[in-house]
């Protein structure tokens, strides 16, 4: 009251103004306890300041701003950034041999930011499952599949410019945020590479050391591409993207068409079919003027080619970029594509999602990818570049000048063997890329579950690329399939293997004395990858079946080939085209798009003024016309489809076959003399020899394909000239192959033995890292013996190595009419045991007065006794047990991968019949037998009478 009174008598006194009066009254009401309150010091924030903590930072403008010090990276997320979607490309920039590689490839990445109390946390948003929004489907399917959280990021500031909070960008990008498969990131030892704003993304570059990680070794062997495991250092690529503005258009995928995909499933779907809903991959091109029939596109897709192309190859290059054209101006646009080579005003990071990049590399392997982005939301293609590693040009230059011995060649200290062979093992660069070998261990664990088990007699499979690849590289492509995404491109993998088939068979003829490198072979294969690379990027996956489009002896008529290209598609693995000896040279590789090209192109980019979706279809129903069969990876790795195959040519791969057959032994005859010359070395002998071993197994793997073979189709039911989805190979061809595999595989000399030749046979004497240390391991030479066994093999492992193709063989007959004779398994067996042991079927009783007969079983055919005996005794008795089922009761009643009842009665047969000719055999006087045959023979008949004497009990064996 006192206060209140004292108020008062100020204002009636004039003394205090109405402003002041309140403020008087309420200090009054207040009291001593405010005013004490005003002199206590403000409580501090839990947060720094914004202008303390960035004073001495450098400020990066762009999607978020950016502001670095020597230390630190910070990052200002707005109000209007948070529970906003953001793409996350990633990409090794430099390091692990691997540079230029996607991380996240086929499945983008997509990130949110989201503020919880004092931290901010980083999600990544899962977007694979959707409903009709606002509907109760919605809701439950935002209940039962959530985002992921990642990070809980401690907030630095939140006083920033626009209400924004302040985090430290490293404790995103210098941990191990790409997840890539090594050991520990060191933090200590990791910094900052480049920084770069836009506003619409922010470019990111972290130089980041890994300890222990495995991906290299210290030892004087091999080459992984690094110095020390223990500082493993790679420069990683990181994007944050503003995700693209509507207007795009969906279209979506048709299994007749191969595109790259973005799935979702739809849980408010109406399709009887599937709740999948399949967009495909694709770039936004929209006409200038869309009522032209052909009109310049609103943006084009620019290709940025990197200086470091040399001057000699751009020209095949900028063609094969530009070839596609072709397709689009099918469907409407005028210069859909351009070439831009970077100059010295152009500063540009490749992996930057603003710049379209042609990447020209160079690492200890050779390979070419596509790195393509989309949203996955969406199917829209933001980035799509392309790396060509240019080792195998070097090694194709080198090597042809090794192998053919041209002055200019060093000698030979980098010609290290990486042929795909092995001591006693041989699996043929078709054999790999079809059952995956090289590929993760994730997909092969896949193809073994859904295929053949080609174990290969027991031996452990080899890999197709070098280590520093099949380490690293592999376990990235691992990583992406259980993402649900795609394995890099392994175009160029076995490409080696094709420029020294190709070096070998040229060496000798009359036309390339010289030893030169033909010009128009280096510039069509160059052309022939950037064209498949860039397809990629253009979003269509690979067709494995465009490379029977052409008969044999229409390949090399350039003026087919020339028209409609030497494979219906540039997106399959062609083989370079070799003519036989005598036989005109065509084009070594396709030169322009194939029909296929056309046709993917049309579903993917033409634009229709009616409904699109009828409209599409009419495309896509095209399918059973010539030149248009598509199947690709999973029909590669998962069908038995002899057709679809990678590093084969023409309509009748048998026949293909054949002709692999005879151009190896053209090649072995005088091997030695067009690839050594005076004062040589002896050791490019080696790798030439291996390289031509490969191709006697690519001929028997390729022949055995037709046995119990199947031809696919996607065709849809109805038009003209569609195909049924499953067609089993003829009879006929199915016996043409038994026949070919028994006459020219089954033999005692698939591969020409010249002693003289594996005399020569060596290896260099270098002891060093990254050197071939095979001359101090004890394999000093070739092994003739082994090799052959390992060929012979191939067929034999195909056929009885697993119950899968006895069991094709039979389902087959059930869907072949009678009248057109189908294979039989007896026929099988019985090819197999007539060519195997014909040296002891055809013993002729001896005139009388002749002396006895001498047979005399050659290292050959002793061996391919041994290994045909074991698969038919395998078959016959089964594995030991299932989980502890009784072998019995597994045999009868089924269980495990049992062989088909039929297969194990007439390998039973056939054990018989063997017995019975190896034991008339070694009793009939009239016939004389060496020691060794018949030592090899007395053990073969003891030990099968144990096996035909084996007793099945209840309780195991």
């Amino acid at each position: 009251m006192r206060a209140i009174g004292l108020v008062e008598r100020l204002r009636r006194g004039g003394l205090l103004s109405l402003s002041l009066l309140a403020v008087a009254v309420a200090g009054a009401i207040a009291g001593p306890s405010a005013q004490a309150a005003e002199s206590a010091p403000a409580r501090p924030s839990k947060f720094k300041d914004f202008a303390e903590v960035t004073k001495d930072a450098k400020k990066i403008e762009g999607l978020f701003d950016l502001y670095q010090d020597e230390e630190h990276l910070y990052g200002v997320i707005k109000g209007g950034d948070f529970n906003q979607p953001f793409l996350a490309p990633m990409s090794i920039a430099r390091g692990a041999a691997s540079a230029g590689t996607a991380l996240n490839f086929g499945e983008q990445w997509v990130v949110s930011f989201k503020r919880v109390g004092d931290r901010v946390q980083l999600i990544r948003k899962n977007l694979r499952y959707e409903a009709p929004k606002g509907t109760p489907l919605e809701k439950a399917v935002q209940q039962n599949y959530t985002d992921s959280v990642l990070m809980a990021l401690p907030i630095v500031s939140d006083n920033a410019p626009g209400g924004g909070v302040l985090i430290d960008f490293g404790d995103i990008f210098l941990t191990n945020f790409a997840n890539l498969p090594v050991g520990g990131l060191d933090r200590s030892r990791s910094s900052w590479h480049k920084v770069k704003g836009y506003p619409n993304n922010v470019e990111l570059q972290v130089m980041v050391t890994f300890a222990g990680s495995g991906m290299g070794r210290s030892s004087m062997a091999g080459d992984s591409g690094t110095i020390d495991p223990r500082g493993v250092t790679m420069v990683l690529h990181y994007s944050l993207v503003k995700m693209p503005d509507g207007g795009y258009r969906p279209r979506f995928a048709d299994q007749r068409v191969g595109h790259f995909l973005s799935a979702t499933k739809d849980f408010g779907s109406e399709d009887p079919d599937t709740q999948f809903v399949r967009r495909i991959n694709r770039w936004r091109l929209e006409k200038a003027n869309p009522e032209a029939e052909l009109s310049a596109p609103k943006k084009q897709i620019v290709w940025w080619v990197e200086d470091t192309v040399p001057h000699e190859y751009r020209p095949f290059v900028e063609e094969g970029i530009l070839e596609w054209n072709k397709a689009f101006e099918k469907v409407g646009f005028r210069n859909a594509l351009s070439v831009r080579w970077q100059n010295d005003r152009d500063e540009f990071d490749p992996e930057d999602v603003n710049y379209c990049t042609f990447r020209w590399i160079t690492t200890p392997m050779t390979f070419a990818m596509s790195n393509l982005r989309s949203n996955p939301i969406t199917g829209e293609m933001i980035d799509g570049d392309v790396i060509f590693d240019a080792s195998w040009i070097r090694f194709w230059k080198q090597n042809h000048a090794y192998l053919v011995g041209s002055r200019g060649s060093d000698g030979g200290d980098d010609k290290d063997d990486d042929a795909i062979v092995a001591v006693g093992e041989i699996v043929s660069p078709i054999m790999a890329a079809r059952y995956g070998y090289g590929l993760p261990a994730s997909q092969q664990r896949m193809l073994h579950a859904h295929g053949p088990n080609h174990s290969h007699g027991g031996k452990k499979s080899m890999e197709v690329v070098p280590e520093s690849f099949s380490s690293f590289q592999a376990a990235l492509n691992e990583q992406a399939a259980a993402n649900g995404g795609c394995a890099a491109c392994q175009y160029s993998n076995s490409m080696q293997d094709q420029f020294r088939m190709a070096a070998i068979a040229l060496a000798g003829r009359a036309s390339n004395k010289d030893g030169k490198v033909p010009d128009e072979l280096i510039g069509q294969v160059i052309k022939s990858i950037v064209m498949h690379e860039v397809g990629h990027s253009l979003g269509l996956r690979h067709n494995f079946r465009a490379s029977a489009m052409l008969d044999l002896d229409e390949v090399h008529d350039t003026a087919i080939t020339h028209e409609k290209g030497l494979v219906g598609s540039v997106m399959d693995y062609t083989p370079v085209n070799i003519a036989l000896e005598g036989q005109k040279q065509g084009d070594y590789a396709t030169t322009t798009l194939g029909p296929y090209d056309y046709w993917a192109i049309e579903y993917a980019y033409k634009q229709f003024s009616g409904s699109e979706k009828d409209e599409l279809k009419k495309v896509a129903a095209r399918s059973p016309e010539t030149g248009l069969e598509y199947a690709t990876d999973e029909d590669l790795y998962m069908s038995n489809d002899p057709r679809v195959n990678v590093y084969d040519l023409g309509s009748d791969t048998l026949e293909y076959a054949k002709q692999r057959i005879q151009l190896s032994n053209e090649v072995l005859k005088e091997m030695e003399k067009n690839l050594v010359k005076d004062g040589d070395s002896w050791a490019r002998l080696r790798p030439a020899f291996l390289t031509v071993l490969n191709q006697y197994g690519d001929a028997a793997f390729l022949a055995t394909q037709y046995i119990g073979g199947r031809e696919i189709s996607r065709d849809a039911r109805g038009g003209e000239n569609a195909h049924d989805p499953i067609t089993p190979v003829s009879g006929k061809k199915q016996r043409d192959a038994l026949k070919f595999i028994a006459k020219n595989i089954l033999i005692d000399e698939p591969i020409p033995m010249r002693p003289e030749l594996l005399r020569r046979v060596t290896t260099e004497h270098w002891y060093h890292w990254g050197a071939d240390m095979e001359m101090y391991a004890g394999k000093v030479g070739i092994p003739y013996y082994a090799q052959v066994e390992a060929i012979q093999n191939i067929p034999l492992s195909e056929m009885f190595g697993s119950s899968a193709r006895l069991e094709l063989i039979e389902s087959n007959e059930a869907m072949v009419d009678p009248d057109q004779k189908p294979l039989q398994t007896a026929e099988v067996f019985r090819t197999f045991t007539d060519a195997i042991w014909s040296d002891l079927k055809k013993i002729e009783e001896p005139e009388e007065g002749e002396d006895a007969v001498e047979v005399k079983l050659s290292k050959v055919r002793r061996n391919l006794q041994r290994r045909h005996l074991q698969y038919l005794v395998d078959i016959t008795l089964g594995p030991k047990g299932y989980g502890g089922m009784p072998l019995a009761y597994a045999m009868f009643m089924g269980g495990g991968d049992q062989f088909p009842a039929e297969s194990r009665s007439l390998a039973r047969q056939h054990l018989k019949e063997i017995h019975r000719v190896v034991g008339d055999t070694l009793k009939n006087d009239e016939v004389k037998l060496d020691e060794l045959s018949r030592a090899h023979l007395e053990e073969i008949n003891d030990q099968l009478q144990k096996v035909l004497d084996a007793k099945f009990e209840a309780g195991g064996v």
